[in-house]
């Protein structure tokens, strides 16, 4: 009987359940596939169908609002009102393309998604709209027109990349953090990122915080951070693009991005497969004027490749595994007996997992990584008749695992999180032409623990406070010379073991945010970020762009106090936003030279802890879009840095820092039509100095980017870019150039 009246009850509730149904399209008419649909106080989701159709079962409920957002696009909401039982029919809603970054959609400020108005924090983001039309061939470069963000890579594709937030990055990678869906990619030895080895077209935005983030990322978030988001397919089928391309100094390029969704609606498998290849022949970095016959071309050989599969569990809801593999040859620019020169080695294993619940009240992500790089170079000098031949090999791992979670209590959004990081170094310099053997060894855990809550005082007033602690150890440390001669006898006194180490801080964040109306708000910050140093700092002594550097066991962590006020002005046409911002850091780690030089000729520098540090910035980014198909955008970005107090080291108090711009600039005219974009790019970089004791300068650069895409037939396009038109080039170091005019021209078939 009790079965019978059950299935009574369900027949009767699906006879009288309602629906919502419509068609999401684009401006053209054209579906939007993917489209996520949700109802927040049922508490339901659905993503529309290749058609891009969809429908939400709203049980008995007679009213309501459905909200419905797309990458891209401006999220809409739109009421209902059911006055008899049956369906209500929304018909076809029209979405609008975003035109500004405030109208984009962010992560990055707050670990859940959010509109970037109405988080207060100095955020950027990169779309594919954008990516697309900047002249790039490393995903870092997409960053280069941004106020506020400095691109160090004077060698183009022939070299790495420093990614500079403010005045606090510098030359310092281990300041930035960098995630790929959340998941941190810095290594543990010397803190940096590879972006060599990220397929640009596998992702489909970058997201930018400026600032201390330490509060809600941790150890390497000093500055601020970094999230690559990648593709994920919403239509049922497979799609994709194919692309190579034909660029300066005999460069060869091919890419491949392939997506397939097993099904309709919102369960359903998917994968994901990601390839690259690259190959040139450089260019000779050293001047004509003092070029020697063993100089040769920076060459390069790379690919790498990344798969993805996931499963779909809702619109709001999936489990994603990654695998990732990358190797690199790098030419250093020599050759004298072997076979391609001196040369740099890297190979890299990268995996990650990922469960992304966003359907309960308690919402959750539970990541984990692993990442191990293997970094070879052999190399190989003259010195007055004698040569010398060193093999280095070293292995670099981190893994770890980091847990977030998600609470909404009235006005409240809480979040809170813990995140643990493993790293560990053993590198080995072989001496083939001797006896000598050097050692570095050493470990490093990191665990991060952060509460965060999003407070909606009023309807105009919001404060963000969050509070982080983060736990350093290092331990195992050694550096050893086994077999030493007169290459390696001065680093006697030094081998042995090193002592374990351990730190921690506190990183608190207030944000407070007063909205004047939907299209205007200003918001202010007050953050403390806290970085201990790396492995690279800790162990290793040898030789880096600027000279010997000494392993510095004894560094402290730095730590920095931030405050700073923004106003953002969103307008149909034109859209405005500015910062400005001070920071004082305290032990800030910074290289200073010695006095001394290896053999006589190459500097000896420490890391040491500057007493404290003044950053300053000034920040200001006008949008306007004077025809639907014509847009200019500009930006400018004032910075300052200043030793103040340097306790050890008096005679350098009232310098610059090196590695940080005077001033950034950039205008952008960009049009696009339905078979045609292009953008033209001018880049203006003010003067920076290169070394501690301000001696070694860069004046004001000038650059000028274009770019061209025309879609020729189908799924079939060309694309022709140009960077640093004017073929502007600068020392980067006292016998080493930098990279002039780049061109490519390149064809892509798109699929779907």
């Amino acid at each position: 009987m009790r079965i019978f009246i059950f299935l009574f009850f369900m027949i009767s509730y699906n006879a009288i359940a309602q629906q919502v149904r419509g068609v999401v399209l684009d401006s053209e008419n054209k579906p939007l596939v993917g489209a996520h649909i949700k109802c927040d106080s049922l508490k339901i989701y659905a993503i529309s169908l290749n058609d891009g159709s969809f429908e939400l079962n709203i049980g008995t409920r007679i009213s309501g609002r459905i909200t419905i957002s797309y990458i891209g696009y401006k999220t809409k909401m739109i009421r209902f009102n059911l006055k008899e039982i049956g369906s209500v029919e929304l018909g076809e809603i029209t979405m609008q393309e975003t035109q500004f970054s405030t109208e984009e959609v962010s992560i990055i400020g707050t670990r859940s998604q959010s509109d970037i108005m109405k988080v207060p924090a100095d955020i950027s983001v990169v779309s594919l709209k954008m990516m697309n039309l900047i002249p790039s061939d490393k995903i870092d470069q997409n960053l280069k027109y941004l106020p506020g963000v400095f691109i160090d890579r004077p060698y183009g594709i022939f070299g790495k990349s420093v990614v500079g937030l403010r005045a606090v990055v510098s030359s310092e990678p281990g300041r930035q953090l960098t995630l790929i869906d959340g998941v941190p990619i810095n290594k543990s030895d010397g803190g940096g990122t590879n972006w060599n080895r990220i397929i640009e077209s596998d992702f489909e935005r970058i997201e930018v915080l400026k600032g201390p983030g330490a509060a809600l990322y941790g150890n390497n978030a000093m500055g601020g951070a970094i999230n690559l988001v990648h593709k994920r397919p919403m239509k049922k089928g497979v799609q994709g693009q194919i692309s190579s391309s034909y660029s300066s100094f005999n460069t060869y390029s091919g890419d491949v991005v392939l997506q397939h969704k097993f099904s309709e609606g919102e369960k359903s498998l998917y994968y994901t497969f990601a390839a690259k290849g690259l190959k040139s022949d450089g260019y000779i970095t050293v001047p004509d004027s003092i070029r020697t016959e063993t100089d040769t071309s920076v060459f390069l050989n790379e690919y790498g490749t990344n798969a993805r599969l996931g499963y779909m569990f809702t619109a709001n809801s999936f489990v994603e595994a990654e695998y990732n593999y990358y190797n690199e040859k790098r030419g250093q620019g020599s050759k004298i007996l072997l076979e391609d020169g001196a040369v740099a080695l890297y190979e890299t294993h990268f995996a990650k997992f990922i469960y992304h619940n966003n359907d309960n009240k308690l919402k959750y992500d539970v990541n984990a990584f692993y990442q191990i790089e293997n970094y070879g170079r052999d190399i190989e000098k003259l010195k007055k008749g004698d040569y010398t031949h060193i093999l280095v090999n070293s292995e670099r791992k981190d893994y770890g695992a980091v847990v977030v979670f998600r609470y909404k209590l009235q006005n409240h959004n809480i979040s809170f999180g813990i995140d643990y990081r493993a790293g560990s170094v053993f590198g080995v310099d072989e001496y083939k032409t001797s006896t000598d053997r050097v050692i570095n060894d050493g470990k490093m855990d990191v665990v991060n623990i952060y509460a965060h809550d999003n407070w909606q005082i009023t309807n105009k007033l919001k404060v963000i406070s969050g509070v982080h602690f983060a736990y350093v150890n290092f331990f195992d440390g050694v550096f050893l010379i086994e077999n030493a001669s007169s290459n390696t006898d001065f680093m006697l006194s030094k081998s042995g073991d090193l002592d374990s180490k351990q730190w921690n801080g506190f990183s608190p964040r207030l944000s407070l945010q007063y909205d004047f109306s939907a299209s205007m708000n200003i918001y202010s910050v007050f953050s403390h970020g806290y970085r201990a140093p790396s492995l690279d700092d800790l162990t290793r002594y040898g030789f880096m762009s600027i000279g010997f550097k000494n392993a510095s066991p004894n560094l402290k962590p730095e730590q920095i106090n931030n405050v700073e006020l923004g106003y953002r002005f969103q307008r149909e046409m034109w859209a405005l936003q500015s910062n400005i911002n001070y920071a004082k850091g305290y032990d800030y780690m910074y290289y200073v030279a010695t006095g001394d030089k290896l053999f006589g000729r190459k500097m000896i520098y420490n890391k040491e802890n500057v007493t404290s540090v003044h950053l300053y910035g000034f920040e200001v980014n006008i949008d306007y879009k004077a025809t639907k198909e014509f847009m200019i955008s500009s930006n400018y970005t004032i910075n300052g840095s200043k030793i103040s107090e340097f306790e050890s080291r008096p005679e350098l108090e009232g310098k610059v820092l090196a590695y940080v711009p005077e001033y950034l600039g950039n205008f952008t005219m960009t049009y696009i039509r339905k078979k045609l974009t292009t953008s033209m790019n001018v880049h203006l970089q003010g003067e920076m100095f290169l070394d501690d004791v301000n001696e070694f300068e860069i004046s004001p650069l000038l650059s000028l980017d274009f770019v061209l895409n025309y879609k020729i037939y189908k799924g079939f396009g060309f694309k022709f870019s140009a960077q640093n038109v004017f073929n502007e080039q600068h020392m980067v170091s006292t016998d080493q150039i930098s990279l002039g005019r780049y061109i490519s021209i390149g064809i892509n078939y798109s699929f779907l």
